[in-house]
């Protein structure tokens, strides 16, 4: 079948695809319309197998026991499986993967990726089809599908964010405070966190930051925005008004520390809106984001593009819009570094365990949730959760 023509009606045959997805969660759906529904799913699914087909003979399921956990893409020489280290690491010792072809084999876990949350299974027997990967990169809005070990898809969707790092820690810092309450051209400081980069340039209350090298600054929002695609230990000028004097000064950003993971309630439940999520689903290093609904034991497995080429591995399930999918060349790079040792290696911490609360955070030493860098993560929080709202609501727009 050639995929090509496959393509334009996809956009009609997606929305049958999601009303499959959501059926049973309307009861009022007569049977005639159900029929319909599920005969218009089984058309799509047949037409997208033709794409799927390679990746399937390198997608397995990885179990414990009679539990699923996970997908695994083979990969190396074929002895090698890599999947999502926080949902094997619970069972370690009893492992078993389940080939395309209805093998099972016992596995062992070989290596951790512990920053990205993979890990490197261990295979005997003979070698199993290992993942010819892409070396294109999925363009924004590109079609993409995951398979299952069957060579139907397990998921499917549309790049919705280009390649980028989840992780705060690797994003440039200026450390500052801005006075929520100036109304004139520039940020206002209002505290500069100490040993910052904003501290060391010599920074201080009350200065105000007019300029980030040639682009003018009206507020918070656009000195975020400056500093988008700037990495730490790059310099940048900021022409800053002190007093009525006016000075430029080169400040070499750092890193932004690391803080407590502090989510509301709220954003929780918004993640959770649409079915189970991953455990660990944030602080990736290079991840595109799919609209793409795969479930969290189906994480692990490669994914295509409409010509077979896998440009990726699922990587976590965020939320009921959002899935992340480590690219190609970014799996490859990874593979060529050694792992970290498993018997060493520590499950990451979901981020939807419970928040701490004041009372118990300041009865512990630490300090309560005034601290300005907990507020900046709240803010950012409360970003991400009107983040989704918009998302819903353009949902909804016709």
């Amino acid at each position: 079948m050639d995929m090509k023509k496959t393509i334009i009606p996809i956009l009609g045959v997606v929305l049958w695809q999601a009303m499959a997805s959501a059926q049973d969660d309307i009861p009022l759906l007569r049977p005639e319309e159900r029929q319909a529904v599920d005969t218009q799913t089984d058309e799509f699914n047949q037409s997208l197998m033709p794409a799927l087909t390679n990746a399937a003979k390198s997608t397995v399921r990885i179990w414990a026991g009679s539990r699923r956990l996970a997908y695994g893409t083979v990969v190396g020489d074929g002895h090698q499986v890599l999947t999502k280290w926080s949902e094997v690491a619970r069972a370690r010792a009893n492992l078993r993967i389940e080939t395309s072809g209805g093998e099972v084999r016992a596995a062992n876990i070989s290596g951790v990726y512990e920053d990205e949350d993979l890990a490197l299974l261990a295979i005997g027997g003979s070698a199993l089809t290992p993942v010819p990967w892409s070396k294109e990169n999925p363009v924004l809005g590109a079609f993409l599908a995951a398979p299952q070990p069957n060579g139907r898809p397990a998921a499917f969707g549309v790049v919705s964010v280009l390649e980028r790092n989840l992780r705060d820690t690797d994003q440039a810092y200026l450390g500052i405070g801005g006075d929520l309450g100036f109304s004139g051209p520039g940020v206002k400081i209002k505290e500069v966190a100490a040993q910052s980069a904003a501290a060391t340039a010599g920074l201080q209350a009350g200065n105000i930051i007019l300029k980030v090298n040639e682009r003018q600054i009206s507020g918070l929002m656009e000195l975020k925005n400056a500093l988008v695609g700037v990495n730490p230990g790059d310099t940048v000028t900021l022409l800053v008004q002190t007093g009525s004097s006016e000075k430029k000064l080169s400040v070499v950003l750092g890193n932004r520390p690391q803080l407590p993971n502090f989510p509301g309630n709220r954003l929780r439940q918004m993640e959770r809106m649409g079915g189970p999520i991953s455990r660990v689903r944030d602080s990736f290093t290079h991840v595109i984001q799919s609209d793409m609904r795969p479930q969290p034991d189906q994480i692990g497995g490669p994914v295509v593009d409409l010509k077979g080429q896998v440009v990726g591995i699922t990587v976590a399930r965020a939320d009921r819009t959002r899935s992340f999918i480590m690219p190609a060349a970014a799996v490859q790079n990874l593979l060529q570094q050694k792992p970290g040792d498993p018997a060493l290696a520590k499950t990451q911490q979901p981020d939807d365990a419970p928040a701490m609360s004041v009372r118990r955070r300041a009865a512990q030493g630490r300090s309560p949730a005034g601290d300005a860098e907990l507020m900046r993560r709240h803010i950012a929080e409360m970003q991400r959760l009107m983040e989704h709202m918009r998302e819903e609501m353009d949902g909804l727009d016709p």
